[in-house]
Parts: C-alpha cells; sequence; structure tokens
C-alpha cells in the first residue's frame, strides 16, 4: 500500500526530534560545557580538545556494539503490538530522563553521568526506530521515505541549533560567563527532552505495526537460518552492502572530524570572538539549503535508474566546502555563509538518499533491525576514531607551538575522506 504525505510524517516525526535534541550537543553545547571543568578561562586548549575527543570516542564504543544487538532483538521480539515497539518506548524515556541530571550538572561526574544515560537510551530507541521504516515503506516509495528520512533529519539539525545558538551564543573568547552556560545548558536539555517525548508519542500513537514477521522481499546470500556467527557474517559477504557501508564510514569519518573541532577552529585559528554563535549560525545556514534539497532529491531517486551519482556529486560538494577550511587564511569569516549554503546542498542531497540506498543494499529485509545496526557501525567506528585522531594531531602541533595548523590537518584529513568516498559510491551496482 503507498503511503500519503501524513503517513510519511507521523511515521519519521522522530527523526526530527531525535535530532533536536542530538544535533548541537557536539558541535556546540558539549564543548561550551567542557569550559567549565576543563582548563577553566581558556577556549580551545590542547586538554579540552583531548577531553572532548576521549569523551566523543568513549561514548561511540557503546555505539558499535548495542545498535546490531538491539535491532536482532527487535527482530525476533514476539510483542503484538509491534516488535520494534518496547525498545522505542524505554529508549524513549531514558532520552528523556537523562535531563534530570544534565540539567543539574554542576559537576563533572553529573554531566558524564546524564550524557552516558542520553546516549544508552539513544542507542535503544534508533536501531528499532530504524528498523520500523522499512517495514512500513514499499520498495517503490523508498527514495520519496528517504527524503523525508533527510529533509526532517536536517530540521531537526537547524532548530537544535538554532536553540543553541540562542541560549550560549553570547558565550566569547571575551564573556566568558559561567553562569550563562549553565542556565543556557540546562534550558537547552529541558527544551529537547520536552520535544523528545513529543516525537515518542505521535510515534507510539499514529504508527501501527504489521503483525508477525515482515515477508522476506529478497534473499542474495543464501537461505535464513545458519549459526549465529553465520547470521552476523552474512551481511558482509554481500557486495553492495559491504560497498555501501565504506561509502558512509568514509563520509562519516570526514564528517565526524569536521564537526568535532569546528567550534574550537573558530576560536583558535580564525579568532572570531564569537564562537559560540558563529559555529551555530555557520550550522544552521548550511542545514536551511539542506533541507530544501534533500525532500526534492530523495523524491528524485525514485525516478531515475542510479541513487549513487547524487551522492558522489553531494560529497564532492561537502569536501570542497572542508577543503576551504584549509586553504584559506584568517579572515574567512566573509566566506562562510556560501561554504554553508555549498556544504549545505551537498549535505541535503547526501542525507535524502542515504537511507533509500542503504535499504536497497540490505541483504534481507526480514533481519533489517539487525543488519541496519551493522550498517550503523559506520557512523559510530567513524565517531571513535576521528575524535581520537583529531585531537592527537591537535596535541602533537600544540607540542612545538603551532596549534592553529593542527586544526588545519584536521580538516585535510576530513577532504581525504569524503574524496574517498565520492569514488568509493561509484563502484555500487544498483
Amino acid at each position: 500500500m503507498r503511503l500519503t504525505p501524513p503517513k510519511f510524517l507521523s511515521l519519521n516525526i522522530l527523526w526530527l526530534s531525535l535530532n533536536i535534541q542530538y544535533a548541537a550537543l557536539v558541535p556546540v553545547v558539549v564543548p561550551t560545557q567542557i569550559l567549565l571543568f576543563v582548563n577553566r578561562g581558556l577556549v580551545g586548549s590542547a586538554g579540552q580538545a583531548t577531553f572532548l575527543g576521549w569523551l566523543t570516542a568513549i561514548a561511540s564504543v557503546i555505539s558499535l556494539f548495542m545498535p546490531p544487538l538491539v535491532g536482532h532483538l527487535s527482530d525476533r521480539t514476539p510483542y503484538p503490538p509491534g516488535r520494534r515497539r518496547p525498545y522505542i518506548l524505554l529508549g524513549g524515556l531514558l532520552q528523556t530522563g537523562s535531563v534530570f541530571f544534565l540539567a543539574s550538572a554542576g559537576t563533572v561526574f553529573l554531566f558524564l553521568l546524564g550524557l552516558a544515560i542520553l546516549h544508552i537510551g539513544n542507542n535503544l530507541l534508533t536501531p528499532a526506530y530504524q528498523g520500523l521504516i522499512p517495514d512500513q515503506v514499499p520498495r517503490e516509495q523508498r527514495g520519496e521515505a528517504s527524503g523525508y528520512v533527510g529533509a526532517l533529519t536536517i530540521l531537526g539539525n537547524v532548530l537544535s541549533l538554532g536553540l543553541a545558538v540562542w541560549l550560549l551564543g553570547g558565550i566569547s573568547q571575551q564573556n566568558y560567563n559561567a553562569g550563562l552556560i549553565r542556565s543556557g545548558a540546562r534550558t537547552y536539555y529541558i527544551v529537547t527532552a520536552l520535544a523528545m517525548l513529543l516525537g515518542l508519542l505521535v510515534t507510539l500513537l499514529c504508527v501501527r505495526e504489521h503483525p508477525g514477521p515482515v515477508e522476506v522481499e529478497h534473499r542474495r546470500d543464501g537461505e535464513a537460518g545458519g549459526s549465529f556467527v553465520e547470521n552476523w557474517l552474512r551481511p558482509w559477504r554481500n557486495y553492495n552492502f559491504t560497498l555501501v557501508f565504506l561509502t558512509r564510514f568514509f563520509i562519516m569519518l570526514g564528517l565526524a572530524l569536521f564537526m568535532t573541532f569546528i567550534e574550537y577552529y573558530f576560536a583558535r585559528v580564525q579568532h572570531i570572538p564569537n564562537f559560540v554563535q558563529v559555529t551555530a549560525v555557520v550550522a544552521m545556514v548550511a542545514l536551511g539549503g539542506g533541507v530544501v534539497s534533500g525532500l526534492a532529491a530523495g523524491i528524485f531517486s525514485d525516478r531515475i535508474k542510479r541513487r549513487s551519482p547524487l551522492v558522489c556529486v553531494s560529497t564532492l560538494c561537502m569536501s570542497l566546502a572542508s577543503l576551504a577550511f584549509v586553504i584559506f587564511p584568517v579572515g574567512l569569516a566573509t566566506w562562510l555563509w556560501p561554504l554553508g549554503i555549498l556544504f549545505g546542498l551537498g549535505y541535503g542531497v547526501y542525507m535524502s538518499v542515504d537511507w533509500a540506498l542503504s535499504i536497497d543494499a540490505l541483504p534481507s529485509l526480514d533481519e533489517a533491525g539487525k543488519d541496519l545496526g551493522l550498517w550503523g557501525a559506520s557512523v559510530t567506528v567513524p565517531a571513535i576514531i576521528a575524535p581520537l585522531l583529531g585531537s592527537l594531531l591537535i596535541h602533537l602541533a600544540a607540542g612545538v607551538g603551532q596549534i592553529e595548523t593542527g586544526y588545519r590537518l584536521v580538516f585535510v584529513l576530513a577532504t581525504l575522506f569524503l574524496v574517498a568516498a565520492a569514488l568509493c559510491v561509484l563502484f555500487v551496482r544498483e
């Protein structure tokens, strides 16, 4: 049965809520809060970059192992109202409940505890939720569904960053106000938790799961069954699954390097006084263009034979924007807006096609939860590698008095990984 726009919206609304809560954390909110606990009074120090790198990497280790397990369980949970529903509910409640610790985080212990609860909840909810969508969407509407996923994801990013800049945009190198950081972060966590709760309620009340196991559309790697190890190794023997995984891996590695250190880059390399505000506003400009290009490209991808050229072009746009941060001198501010728009157009097109390309590459839809959980490692492994690699480069450069060069090298690597992804996706067979 073909889905109508209202059905698409109710099915994908939780992507909006998830990204409202998560999008501004790594680029804006968490780096700003770290100023309260590490090298207070300094901005963008090697110690702060190292703390941020390790914090992001440790969180990503959880995301490496949990999604495949949760996805596998949700594929086989015999719960009459829906096999995905229990995990979506529990994860959403944990994400919402984390606000009680994050909003009152006066110590680094409470700060880390709140982030841990938020992250565990996300890793319960997301793999079950992303398995719910292929359960509901017919093959001929995957591109359109991917457009909704991309557009609502990017819109959530815009709203999250807009809220962050409104609450924390007054922080600058001249105006280091610990009270403003605490109050702004507290309001951010409360508002985004309410958005998460609203999206959770819409999903649970408006989306009805199909009873029983989803029909197997195709299996390219032999019949179902086999040992536990065999079931988990089977997807990697599929050419397209592996190649799409590598494409997304390189893209996310480049984006993780770019996004993790962009706020400190504006502060230490470009010497922008209101670095928090500029980070969030540039990101909003970029993502605003992505909302428009995302939905249009998703619908268009259903009407063409191959989706991979769209991914190639969009990734090259992002790589050009990243390269500009390397070759442009201090005083980049005048170029921030066109670069943001270029990056956003590429990111929007990529996000609109990414989900459809990954579903097309799944070996079997009856194990979509598990296989999408494995596919999710294309995000979590880069999230482990990128912060550690970036903080190492910055730390080594700071040791010889060249911390600005360290930040530039981070963006060199980001550009190279994005170009590698653009080349890799051209070999996908569709």
